[in-house]
């Protein structure tokens, strides 16, 4: 499993969790810090070229930013 951490404006973390539970089984996000915006994927290793380009869409859609595990709050 593949942990990716993200921070996202806090408006579209729960629009982020409906577009990934519509790619069943794709990935999990779970919020670290509603305020700040910070959340972590959980992805399959099986997915993570498909989760790459979902995330790469989303990224300019929603303002998706990676950050390194080290970054978060």
């Amino acid at each position: 499993m593949l942990k990716r951490y993200f921070r996202v404006d806090r408006r579209h973390i729960a629009y982020f969790r409906f577009i990934l539970e519509a790619y069943e089984g794709m990935a999990t996000l779970s919020t670290l810090d509603a305020r700040e915006g910070i959340v972590v994927l959980s992805i399959p290793e099986c997915f993570a070229g498909d989760a790459d380009g979902l995330l790469a869409a989303l990224a300019g859609e929603i303002g998706l930013v990676e950050m390194e595990p080290a970054d978060r709050v």
